[in-house]
């Protein structure tokens, strides 16, 4: 670790502590669109007369992606950084979940093709974490980063599941 890294961003603050948190935030982001889809399918079925198989077609497209993706995301982020490849990633999910309602009223291969999209960016999600951990933090700290990031799982789930069960409750 240089010392420009030990800096502080934030007075107060350590750059490091800043890196976990960010990771952190952008790992409930991450369950916050994943878990929505689980919600809003129920609805979906209904308006577009699928059955349950063609809604665990439209869960499952997501993991196709992400399988995929997994490996390559972990090679990108050790030869590009864990920065960029997260935040290349979180852009790539955050679009293809933005085009998802669209992607959906045009046409079913749409839809699945947005989902495997959405998996394709989050499946960088953990190795560039891992990655910037293991830049940015002593060896000392890192499983307790590793281990707070992984609570974002957990929080970003409930965050989800609550509030699109509370957009679908109030838009449909």
């Amino acid at each position: 670790m240089t010392t420009g890294m030990a800096e502080a961003a934030v007075p107060g603050i350590p750059r490091r502590a800043i890196v976990v948190v960010m990771c952190f935030l952008a790992t409930v982001i991450c369950y916050v669109d994943r878990v929505s889809m689980s919600v809003a399918v129920i609805p979906m079925a209904d308006e577009l007369k699928w059955d349950g198989t063609t809604k665990g077609f439209v869960l499952s497209a997501f993991f196709i992606g992400y399988m995929l993706a997994m490996v390559p995301g972990g090679w990108l982020a050790g030869r590009y950084g864990g920065r960029l490849v997260l935040g290349v990633a979180l852009v790539l999910w955050s679009l293809f979940t933005l085009v998802t309602p669209l992607a959906a009223a045009v046409s079913f291969a749409g839809l699945i093709t947005a989902r495997i999209g959405m998996g394709l960016g989050e499946a960088a999600t953990f190795p560039a974490a891992v990655n910037l951990f293991a830049r940015w933090l002593p060896v000392t700290e890192r499983s307790r980063a590793v281990a707070f990031n992984l609570t974002g799982i957990s929080v970003g789930t409930v965050v989800g599941l609550l509030a699109s069960g509370a957009i679908v409750a109030a838009w449909g």
